[in-house]
This record gives structure tokens, sequence and C-alpha cells, in this order.
């Protein structure tokens, strides 16, 4: 789910014995965790693969702490990438519920709905949390998204735009700008917005790729497989280059 993580120092020794003691359950007695130490082991669960072991200590802090939003947003958010969108949206509503209001738990919601393609759902959690706070750029960007879902691509460039004008060069929001006019078919206006991003240092994969299939769609297919690389094999350029021109739908975000 999107933002709001908090770095945790590495605790492999705590994730070990946690571990350990996760497979000795018959043990006679199992020392319990502090909730920051169960959110530390969870952060490093998550950080090796190990999802049940980084939901199950989550959701035990999050419970010993349930007016803690952060930490409410983090186990659901770890519940979401698992899969497990139904709890995650149980967790964020029960919250809600004990803190109405509050806009990172409303937005958390709308991105549930984002993601499981409810986009008027979204957009109308969204417009809550922007009626709070209107100049929040990332729910600006999150009902972007959803209208470009609903192929009002117009509106969706509108408002990626007024998020440019207070941070010209966020590449995240250049990238949906760009995307936004590749599904309307205008290539050589997306190429546009996204060729400035060549000169980011460690660009994202998903940019790349995005920025590869423009320049495929506007006839540069050296240019394209320069950028994908090994991905060019995987991808039918002429295909996508008719596609996209006839303002078709190319690659997600």
């Amino acid at each position: 789910m999107g933002p709001n993580r908090v770095a945790q120092p590495r605790a492999a020794l705590t994730l070990a014995a946690c571990v350990c003691l996760t497979a000795c359950a018959s043990a006679s007695h199992t020392p319990t965790l502090s909730a920051d130490s169960a959110l530390q082991v969870a952060t490093e669960a998550e950080a090796s693969g190990n999802s049940e072991l980084a939901i199950s200590m989550y959701t035990e802090a999050a419970a010993r702490d349930p007016s803690n939003t952060e930490l409410q947003l983090r186990c659901a958010d770890a519940l979401a990438r698992s899969g497990r969108i139904s709890q995650a949206r149980q967790l964020l509503t029960d919250r809600q519920r004990a803190s109405p209001g509050n806009p990172e738990l409303m937005r958390a919601l709308a991105l549930i709905d984002l993601v499981t393609g409810e986009t008027t759902q979204a957009i109308a959690g969204l417009d809550r949390v922007l009626s709070i706070n209107p100049s929040d750029m990332r729910a600006l960007v999150d009902k972007g998204i959803a209208l470009d879902l609903q192929g009002k691509h117009t509106a969706a460039q509108a408002i990626y735009r007024q998020v440019l004008a207070s941070t010209p060069t966020d590449p995240a929001t250049m990238n949906n700008l760009a995307v936004s006019l590749m599904l309307e078919g205008r290539t050589d206006k997306a190429l546009e917005t996204l060729t400035s991003l060549q000169r980011i240092d460690n660009l994202p994969p998903r940019m790349k790729i995005n920025l590869g299939i423009l320049y495929a769609a506007t006839g540069n297919v050296e240019g394209s497989r320069q950028l994908l690389g090994d991905r060019a094999k995987d991808y039918d350029l002429s295909a996508l280059t008719h596609a996209i021109s006839a303002g078709g739908k190319a690659t997600p975000r």
C-alpha cells in the first residue's frame, strides 16, 4: 500500500530466536515480546521473506496499540501484499470506527478499493481525504490513477499537472502523467514527459519499461530494446506500437 514506512534496525538474532520459539510451540514457557520487539521482528521477518511470521507479529503489535495509526497501516499493508485483502479492509474499517475522520486510515481504505477495482468508491474516499487537506499530494495522485482506470484521462492529467506544479521533478507523478497520455494515444506528448527521466540515476524498472514501450510506439525500436533489455523478448513491439497509437492500454504503472 503505499508510503508511510519507518526504517527499523536489523534484528537478526531476535528474529532467529523468535523463529525458534515459534517452532517450539510445546515449550513450557514462551516469553511475551514487547510491542517494539514484535514490530522489530516483523520488519526483519518481512525483509527475509517470511510473510507469515511478519503478519503474525504485525497483528500482535497492532492489537496492543490500536491508537498507533502507522502501526495499523503497516499491518494492513502486510496483509494486503500477502493477498489478504478482506482482512486488511476489516482491520482498517475497525480502526476507522474507533478513530473517525483519520485521513491516513481513510486514504488506506480508498487504496484497498483502488486495488480491488472499486474506483468509484475509491474516489469517494479520496475526496473525503481531500476535503480535510486539499493539498494532500498522495491523495491527489491516487485520485488521478482512479480516474485513469475509469478512462477519464483528461481529468487525471489535470491532477498530475497540479501535483507537478508543486513538485515539478517528481518521477512517479511524471510517470503517471506519461502513462495517462499513452493510454489516451498521445504518444509524442507521453514520450516528451518521460524522456527527462532518463537522466535520473537508478530509475525504477517500471519507468524504464514505460519509456521503452514509448520508444517502440514512436518508432525507436533500438532505443526501446536498449531500455527493455531481455524484457524486449516478452513484448511484441510492433503490436504494442499499434495498440498504443490507437489509444489502447499498455503496461501497468
